[in-house]
């Protein structure tokens, strides 16, 4: 149940191969468009009139607050709910698996689908409240967190509620104490919750191998940089940073750069959209590398993203598939200077990437991973 960036749909995708019944359900994660067996949706009211608009976003703000978002519009959605009994394996992406309900109406979900099911595990990815805090108790040396302040504060208004909204941080360790394991997808995650008892070794995220083979990116001029860039997430992940950076980039190598920046569409166009790239910017608040790194790794692009020694030591490994970024431009402005100029690093990169994703995200690596977790647990 839920969906982050495709991680249960290329899970599900997967597991059918393997020769198991799955269903995924989720709302698509909104205008990603990620297919699904069955779609949970909130519908948003909404206005163009300035007063309307403003009194409609009071009200939403209101409402996740209060963890009551969606406890009437889920109303409809109850029979099939019902229908959920008797699976081996309930999987949810986030505590707030439902992710445009509240929590109270996640709370409920999981109360009957954990007296329904044989077993309940809970992946740790995306908000929560306890990854939450550990950025914003500054466990990390830098988070998404670093530039909250008065005047951005309405910019956090999302991540903030899964620490302070009533009843979020109930629902997360309610949750957490009744699943039968927590399985982090990501490094930061796996800091944030390795004290708990039932957390279990990082389960890294399945990756599709490609229809057509790729061989590793050729150099030649210009060098197109790919900026993925969500809409209304640029304070956490530190895309104006990159944006400054690459202008300068931009200035002082002209023709010999082209810099591309997309964001706010469905996935597939967004796939197609970096297929010519050769450098591909992600997030520079982050440990390790999300999704959209992820992606580019495997696409064997230059990838700007999170990669700490802490993660690097916890794969073992003695080469870097990507390129760390760090929340300052001048360290971001340097590295990408220092790619244009020693145009050899394109295609060292792109063979690390793909090794790095070959090793550690194909999905029989993954599944052995799962299947061990929901046996043992």
């Amino acid at each position: 149940m839920g969906e982050y960036s495709g991680v249960h749909n290329n899970l599900a995708e997967a597991l059918r191969k393997d020769g198991h019944e799955v269903l995924l359900i989720s709302d698509g994660d909104s205008y990603k468009a990620f297919d699904s067996d069955y779609f949970i949706k909130y519908k948003h009211l909404k206005s163009k009139i300035k007063p309307l608009h403003y009194g409609l976003t009071a009200y939403y703000i209101l409402l996740n607050l209060s963890g009551l978002k969606g406890s009437i519009q889920i109303i409809k959605y109850i029979r099939y709910l019902r229908g959920l009994k008797d699976y081996d394996v309930v999987q949810l992406i986030n505590p707030i698996f439902l992710s445009e309900y509240g929590s109270l109406v996640n709370y409920f979900v999981f109360k009957y689908l954990k007296k329904n099911n044989k077993k309940v595990f809970l992946c740790a990815l995306g908000d929560d409240y306890y990854w939450n805090k550990y950025c914003i108790d500054k466990k990390f040396s830098y988070s998404m967190f670093d530039r909250l302040n008065i005047k951005t504060f309405n910019k956090y208004l999302y991540s903030l509620y899964y620490i302070y909204g009533f009843f979020n941080p109930y629902l997360n360790k309610y949750i957490v104490k009744n699943v039968n394991a927590i399985l982090p997808g990501l490094y930061d995650y796996y800091a944030a919750y390795k004290d708990f008892s039932n957390c279990t070794e990082i389960v890294p995220i399945i990756v599709k191998e490609p229809n057509n083979i790729q061989n590793p990116i050729e150099f030649n001029y210009p060098i197109r940089i790919f900026h993925g860039w969500q809409p209304g997430k640029e304070l956490r992940k530190g895309n104006d940073i990159f944006d400054k950076a690459i202008k300068k980039i931009v200035k002082k190598y002209k023709s010999k750069v082209q810099y591309d920046i997309v964001g706010g569409i469905s996935y597939s166009e967004y796939v197609k959209r970096f297929e010519d790239s050769h450098i591909f910017i992600d997030q520079c608040f982050s440990q390790d590398m999300g999704v959209n790194a992820l992606l580019g790794m495997q696409a064997g692009k230059v990838v700007f993203s999170g990669f700490e020694k802490e993660v690097k030591e916890y794969y073992d490994i003695g080469y870097d598939p990507l390129i760390n970024a760090i929340p300052d431009e001048s360290q971001i402005y340097n590295n990408i200077s220092r790619v244009i100029e020693d145009p050899s690093l394109i295609k060292q990169y792109s063979v690390n990437a793909k090794k790095f994703i070959k090793q550690f995200h194909n999905a029989q690596y993954v599944l052995k991973k799962y299947y061990q977790i929901w046996q043992d647990y």
